[in-house]
């Protein structure tokens, strides 16, 4: 339950959201002004007193919910930021400004309601939320997305912009766990520095000591010179190392060290050399079942994993697909210097499908299809055969019940057969006889004749 006679101000263009918001907080007992424009609200709050600001973020007018939260902060009124277009720069933005948190619309309204009783109760507790200092502006990031489980990677990504802490992210194949380490880099007091990705699956462990950690003449053979590692490389900045789980038992030893010591020793040499590089690391395999296997280090584990930012696959994102699809086709199409575009039964499909290879495989195939379309529209004829042929699979269901009609399909019937299969999907699903004949868009003596040839009877 929420503070009892705590104020609200809700802020929101939508004149049937504020009238929502209010009586969904009321029933916390929550005394709640409402305001549609962000003049009226920043009068509201130098003229009245208010525990907690929930704002949409964009209002359609010339200032937004970001300058609303500057304007309530010197108030000491904390602030809970809604938008249905989050991006990980607003994300940033937010918290750099001192947000008690955002929340992506369409809400949950019980995850609301506790989030706005988290906000009055640490008031309560501590009499103003912590002030967080404002730092410069990163570089635009790449991730498109404004999910509420993209949400909750753009928020981690943000609390983490003046941190040192190791990262562990993990995600399936494909999903972006290299773009999610660049924009970890990018937001943070580091930006300036390099950021360094290693591939540790793709080279041997001899290789990837060398690459790591440098090596000095004569260390091995081939080795005519001194070399520095990526880690001195991207002292002051980040080094990524994706494929961690790949890494062998006596290699995830020295990086332990590397990790405790913050020091560096060059393959062959004896010197230590002292590096401050920021160490994110990525793996599309479990390492907690890796450790029960003893595969894979437990301290190591614990210590990349100081902070564990999961990216989901696209398949649970879905509402995501459209706005990747309309990025990959404006990219491709600036390169192509031509402007692509999904007929709307092409997006409906493409929409729907799995992607089992994740933004990776999205990407892939829009490059694709723009290389391959007969023209700047893209057709569901134009469609790889596997999107297509999933597409086909997802018709043929019953719609009263949704079940799939695998059998249908998958073994690639003949016409005849498939005839024979459909029509007696048709006869377990209408009793009508002249339903039947009108859905085959054939009259009811063909229909029988059919029927007897295929030894379908009546009540089959």
């Amino acid at each position: 339950m929420g503070v009892p006679m705590a104020r609200v101000l809700v802020v929101d263009d939508s004149k049937e959201t504020c009238e929502f918001l209010e009586e969904l907080l009321g029933t916390m007992g929550l005394e709640v002004a409402k305001a549609t424009h962000p003049d009226k609200a920043i009068d509201l709050l130098h003229k009245e007193a208010f525990d907690l600001l929930l704002s949409d973020i964009n209002l359609e007018a010339k200032k937004d919910g970001l300058d609303l939260l500057r304007e309530a902060k010197p108030l000491g009124v904390d602030t809970i930021l809604l938008s249905g277009f989050g991006t990980l720069e607003t994300a940033i933005e937010a918290v750099r400004e001192g947000a008690f948190d955002f929340l992506s619309k369409p809400w949950n309204n019980e995850e609301l309601k506790a989030l706005v009783s988290r906000a009055l109760a640490r008031r309560q507790s501590s009499g103003q939320g912590a002030v967080q200092s404002a730092s410069p502006k990163g570089k635009r990031s790449l991730m498109i997305g404004s999910s509420p489980k993209m949400m909750t990677v753009y928020k981690t990504i943000a609390s983490l912009q003046n941190s040192r802490a190791t990262v562990l992210i993990t995600g399936e194949s494909g999903t972006g766990k290299e773009l999610v380490a660049r924009s970890i880099h990018l937001s943070s007091d580091r930006r300036d520095r390099a950021f360094v990705a290693v591939n540790c699956g793709a080279l041997t462990e001899t290789l990837l000591e060398s690459e790591l950690f440098g090596h000095v003449k004569g260390s091995f053979t081939g080795a005519v010179g001194e070399k520095p590692g990526l880690f001195e490389e991207a002292s002051g900045g980040t080094i990524f190392l994706d494929e961690i789980g790949e890494t062998s038992p006596s290699f995830q030893v020295r990086l332990l060290r590397v990790l405790q010591e913050q020091e560096i020793r060059r393959v062959g040499g004896n010197k230590t050399i002292k590096v401050d590089s920021r160490v994110i690391a990525a793996t599309n395999r479990d390492l907690q079942q890796m450790v029960k296997a003893g595969t894979f280090r437990e301290d190591l584990y614990y210590r990349l994993g100081v902070v564990e930012l999961a990216v989901p696959p696209l398949r649970e994102r879905r509402e995501d697909i459209g706005p990747l699809l309309d990025h990959f086709l404006a990219e491709f199409g600036q390169k192509d210097q031509q402007a692509y575009q999904l007929h709307p039964e092409a997006r409906r499909v493409l929409e729907s499908y799995s992607w089992p290879g994740n933004v990776r495989e999205l990407s892939n195939a829009v490059e694709n299809l723009t290389q391959l379309s007969r023209g700047r529209e893209i057709t569901v004829d134009d469609l790889p055969a596997k999107i297509q042929a999933d597409a086909l699979k997802k018709a043929l269901r019953r719609p009263e019940t949704g079940e799939g009609v695998p059998s249908l399909i998958e073994d690639w019937p003949s016409l005849d057969e498939l005839e024979r299969r459909y029509i007696q999907i048709l006869v377990g699903k209408h009793k009508e006889k002249q339903r039947i004949a009108e859905i085959l868009g054939v009259d009811r003596t063909t229909l029988y004749r059919k029927l007897k040839s295929y030894g379908l009877h009546e009540g089959e």
